[in-house]
């Protein structure tokens, strides 16, 4: 365990599972690797819990007995940008698209070993930065999960009209594929998004690609939102993590 240890010391992780032998298997597991951890069983435990305890990771079940998951991650989304794990008893992909479109960091299917489930908090912590201490919820950042229209950096992304003008005004042309991943990139401002959750969020437009494939795009993107000629800066490679969209966005 000692390398858990080195990855989670500190980090708070509130786990939010109804079934109660699950849950203190899994408290037990993460404390024995060195997270503080808080508990609630239900949708309306967890904003009393997220207030008290200030998370630095949330574990969420996505099946509660008074709502679901997804809602409780949508709503937080809002208003903090918390590292979110899903938790869920079925396999079907729909859920596993469902929960990383709404932002959350990455789906663990029960029954998970309490090892595996260490390992990954401990690369989400690690790819987000997340740290100890109880961070409080951050202020979203840039334009609402829903806007039609974002703008940044002087660019304007029309999402009915599937069109991307410059800060000039002029139109950027955009094979579909490219429109998709860009729009996927500037509704999740500041978060590092992996090759596998781009390819998921994509497969849920129904599209199929591989790694490489992302990766042409992201180089294709960078080359159409250059200005003047000067190197995009806000399409940033983050080694052995990803992707993020660093500027920030508005609804236009």
């Amino acid at each position: 365990m000692t390398a858990c240890r080195e990855g989670s010391a500190m980090t708070t992780v509130l786990l939010v599972e109804d079934d109660a032998d699950l849950r203190a298997e899994l408290a037990e597991a993460l404390e024995d690797a060195g997270f503080r951890v808080a508990e609630a069983d239900r949708v309306a435990a967890f904003g009393a819990a997220y207030d008290s305890a200030r998370p630095d990771v949330v574990l969420l079940d996505m099946a509660l007995p008074d709502g679901r998951g997804m809602d409780i991650a949508r709503d937080l989304r809002r208003v903090s940008d918390v590292p979110i794990l899903f938790l869920s008893g079925r396999g079907d992909e729909i859920d596993r698209i469902v929960g990383l479109e709404l932002g959350a960091d990455d789906f663990i299917q029960k029954p998970c070993s309490p090892r595996e489930l260490v390992a990954r908090i401990n690369a989400v912590v690690r790819r987000t930065g997340a740290r100890g201490g109880g961070a409080a919820p951050t202020p979203p950042r840039g334009a609402p999960p829903d806007a039609e229209r974002i703008l940044f950096e002087g660019f304007s992304l029309d999402v009915p009209a599937m069109g991307l003008t410059d800060p000039s005004g002029a139109a950027v042309p955009l094979t579909t594929a490219e429109f998709q991943l860009l729009e996927i990139l500037v509704r999740r401002p500041m978060r590092v998004l992996s090759r596998d959750q781009l390819l998921d969020l994509l497969r849920g437009e129904n599209w199929a690609g591989y790694d490489r494939t992302v990766d042409g795009l992201v180089s294709r993107l960078r080359r159409k939102l250059s200005v003047d000629g000067a190197p995009c800066p806000f399409l940033k490679t983050v080694r052995g993590a990803g992707y993020m969209f660093s500027a920030s966005t508005a609804a236009g």
